[in-house]
């Protein structure tokens, strides 16, 4: 027996068998896959679970308060019909049942109906010429009427409020509803009212009253509003 057979068997007896080195033992991709995603079994369950409760929660949640938004009286479509309105100076127009003057006067007279920087009252007879500040001449009887309330009543002071439809530039828009604000204004300074009483805004495209989807109710947003901030 060689002298490295003996040395073999020695060692075997004394260390017991030698283990086999593997010089490249790499598992099957499939089985490395399987184990070191093995997390992904309860991580599933738990995400979606997660999700669910989310969504219920977002469903079973009261929703946020609404924005104060303007209350703002549009008449009718239906045109109404005309009634004589008689002012405290005991000048009497003769003006539609359900239009801006109608409106204005019963707020003025009503001594419940208290100052509202939210409460507004849409002209219902201003015209401007298209995508202009210029007012038609249909537009007069209505100002003329404004402008006799305000005579009738002098410590009332009121606000002019310009809107468009969405149609457009919003910036343009905003400059467009400004300016046909100044002009009813101004109009309405030109018939004899102090001009320390009347104050003007454009508000653009921003609470509309009507669908801006629609062309009638695009014509509807596109008007001027009025309200009173003294009586």
């Amino acid at each position: 027996m060689s002298s490295n057979s003996s040395n073999k068997e020695m060692n075997e007896s004394r260390y017991g068998p030698r283990p086999l080195v593997h010089i490249y033992n790499r598992r099957p991709w499939s089985e490395t896959i399987s184990s070191g995603t093995s997390w992904w079994k309860w991580a599933i369950p738990l995400l979606l679970l997660g999700l669910t409760g989310l969504w219920y929660a977002r469903r079973l949640s009261p929703p946020p308060p609404a924005a104060l938004l303007p209350k703002i009286e549009v008449p009718s479509a239906v045109s109404s019909p005309f009634v004589d309105k008689t002012l405290r100076n005991a000048i009497t127009l003769h003006v539609p049942v359900e239009g801006v003057e109608t409106r204005l006067i019963s707020f003025i007279e009503d001594p419940n109906q208290m100052v509202d920087k939210n409460r507004w009252f849409s002209f219902d007879r201003l015209e401007f010429e298209t995508n202009s500040a210029t007012l038609k001449s249909s537009s007069t009887e209505q100002l003329q009427n404004v402008a006799a309330i305000l005579k009738a009543y002098p410590q009332v002071k009121v606000k002019i409020g310009g809107y468009t439809d969405n149609i457009g530039d919003d910036s343009h828009n905003l400059r467009l509803s400004s300016e046909r604000a100044a002009t009813t204004m101004n109009a309405i300074v030109d018939l004899g009212i102090d001009r320390s009483r009347l104050t003007s805004e454009g508000y653009g495209n921003d609470f509309p009253v009507a669908d801006n989807s629609t062309e009638e109710g695009r014509q509807r947003n596109r008007r001027i509003d009025i309200r009173v901030t003294e009586k």
